[in-house]
């Protein structure tokens, strides 16, 4: 494995030293996992059917849910029920969320952080992982200025454009993308929340510039969330809103007073499926 030997400008971090590399090498080792329990699971079922080995209840659960295009418990969930993979509906979905990962994880380990101008954020299954990782790195950055992690939090930007038009790597903080908006849709032109238009349940997001900076230097910067401020959006891993899926909250520009769009129930969502 070629590992990136390439960390956060302006630290001596690199290789294993920098938090983003130990992301991606853990985020690497959950994949092959996922992927040694697929290719395992489906040879015994083409064993089982062969008449090589016995049938199993198991087995028989895993190959009816295959048959009706639905995703085998054992791809997604460990034998204590914990997630270990991503939810989908269906098998076909599934499957393509395998593929776009295992390309994600393939372009940042051979091309290095010098290639990736935006991460999918929905293609990682610790997405919290890379936003600690993320502000470590930042913290790192900011040595002389004696910042402690526990002192900084995730400060956001909303970028006008998609991710095909992201040009430069950030020198502090990450750009993410493939965020949907519920209950609302974000204005690009005039960069602020606005409201949903018809029959349109989930909006694509633009690109999200996510670093770290103290509270006081946030004060400092003088930002600009409307005449009420900002919306605290939060961000899930999915439609089904819980703590347990809660991935992180962002500030939201708008013109109404927040309590507005907590009553639309206006969130971010990592996938709507």
């Amino acid at each position: 494995m070629n590992f990136p030997k390439i960390g956060p400008r302006g630290t001596g971090d690199k290789g294993m030293a920098a938090p983003l590399n130990i992301f991606l090498f853990q985020e690497l080792q959950r994949l092959q996992r996922i992927i040694l329990i697929v290719r395992t699971n489906m040879k015994a079922l083409v064993m089982a059917i062969d008449g090589t080995v016995v049938m199993t209840p198991d087995l028989l659960e895993d190959l009816n849910a295959v048959y009706d295009a639905r995703v085998p418990k054992k791809w997604t969930h460990d034998a204590s029920g914990a997630e270990i993979s991503w939810l989908m509906p269906n098998l076909g979905g599934w499957f393509t969320g395998l593929v776009d990962r295992h390309e994600l994880l393939s372009t940042w380990l051979d091309g290095d952080r010098r290639v990736m101008k935006s991460y999918w954020l929905t293609g990682f299954t610790n997405s919290q992982g890379f936003l600690t990782g993320m502000r470590q790195e930042v913290t790192r950055q900011h040595k002389k200025d004696q910042w402690a992690l526990d002192d900084v939090i995730t400060h956001t930007e909303i970028l006008p454009i998609d991710v095909e038009k992201v040009k430069d790597v950030p020198d502090e903080g990450q750009n993410i993308h493939g965020l949907f908006i519920e209950g609302g849709r974000w204005n690009r032109h005039e960069g602020r929340l606005d409201e949903s238009e018809p029959k349109k349940l989930f909006v694509g997001m633009p690109v999200i510039f996510v670093t770290a900076m103290t509270m006081k230097d946030r004060k400092n910067k003088g930002l600009d969330y409307g005449p009420h401020g900002p919306y605290n959006s939060a961000v899930y891993k999915y439609p089904k809103r819980n703590d347990r899926y809660l991935v992180f909250r962002l500030d939201l520009k708008t013109e109404q007073h927040p309590y507005h769009w907590k009553l639309r129930g206006v969130t971010l969502l990592c996938q709507t499926e």
